[in-house]
């Protein structure tokens, strides 16, 4: 059964990141109209945006007849779609769902909202609904990702002794992703630190947004220092973890993967090292993440599998990050992080 979806915020991440040439290079889906097109398990008919210019583009570039400014004036229409797709700006994502009573599954984007308890509003409403709700916290769908998360990572590091993040464009943002990817290849986070104060910046995309210096304090006894850059220089969200057996390091936004094992020491006798100039480069999976996160929400709906990346452990990096507020209010103390 295909899914009837609309697609609700037409912006980058919706269409206009498919129009990069250099990043068309890497990424055969880049923005959520290129899978719409072309998945079989959806038909896309629907777009929902307040501009005027956006609705045009949906019409034009991808023959979308079905467009409306608001949801509640789609359902006006009698519009009853079976999937969302919400890439709205965190404010508006609860009101999303509430009008189309016919919504089996969202996939939507992150944060959940503007403050945990919008985002816990969010699932509210899904659970009373019986709504299913992936977040799209795509590197949760990287399949070299989840190669190392499935067991390929403990098996080449070892046990994991030190580990760096690094992120930029806001806490709330990239942060939001590399919160959850130590989540997701290290365990959860049970404590966590801010370090100095709060980095504000006019050219972060989410409003109120800043970058933040923490500690994430995990279940295992392991401790992850995350460090942000000013993407103004550059772009980079990426990590460095230290195993007893090896070192995994992945740059470039997941672009490069690098393994690199324990071996006898070049310089010592009697002692080991980690060979970085002799690294195994894992490829690289990044450009069909987003297409993958179709494919599982697709067998979820149908009862093939469970989600990926479901609502609950978005709201659990919500509260993650909460927690990481309280930090920084506090003076950097260490503040344990709420489980529900």
């Amino acid at each position: 059964m295909s899914l009837r979806t609309a697609l609700i915020g037409f912006g980058k991440m919706a269409d206009t990141y498919a129009e990069d040439p250099i990043m068309a290079r890497h990424y055969r889906y880049a923005a959520h109209s290129q899978v719409l097109a072309e998945h079989p398990a959806f038909t896309w008919d629907c777009v929902i945006d307040p501009s005027p210019d956006a609705r045009d583009r949906a019409k034009e570039r991808w023959g979308i007849a079905q467009t409306f400014a608001t949801v509640t004036e789609a359902a006006a229409a009698g519009y009853a779609p079976d999937c969302l797709v919400i890439a709205t700006p965190p404010t508006l994502r609860a009101a999303a769902l509430e009008p189309l009573p016919s919504v089996k599954a969202i996939l939507v984007e992150k944060p959940l909202g503007p403050s945990l308890a919008e985002g816990e509003a969010l699932m509210t409403l899904a659970r009373a609904r019986n709504v299913m709700v992936q977040a799209n916290i795509w590197r949760r769908a990287d399949e070299t990702l989840r190669r190392l998360a499935g067991g390929l990572l403990a098996e080449k590091l070892g046990r994991v002794q030190a580990a760096t993040l690094i992120y930029g464009n806001g806490l709330h943002n990239n942060g939001f992703h590399m919160i959850d990817l130590t989540r997701m290849l290290l365990g959860e986070v049970v404590a966590v630190q801010a370090f100095g104060g709060a980095i504000p910046g006019p050219h972060l995309p989410l409003q109120g947004d800043f970058d933040l210096r923490f500690a994430l304090h995990l279940m295992g006894g392991e401790i992850v220092l995350a460090q942000p850059v000013d993407f103004r220089a550059y772009r980079e969200n990426g990590f460095d973890f230290w195993g007893t057996e090896g070192r995994l390091s992945v740059w470039q936004e997941g672009l490069t993967f690098a393994l690199a094992p324990r071996r006898d020491n070049r310089a010592m006798r009697g002692e080991s090292e980690i060979a970085s100039d002799a690294a195994e480069l894992l490829p690289t999976t990044v450009g069909t993440a987003l297409w993958q996160m179709y494919d599982n929400l697709a067998d979820a709906v149908a009862g093939r599998a469970p989600l990926w990346s479901p609502g609950e452990s978005a709201l659990q990096v919500e509260r993650v990050v909460a927690a990481l507020e309280a930090s920084l209010s506090a003076n950097g103390a260490k503040i344990e992080v709420a489980y529900v």
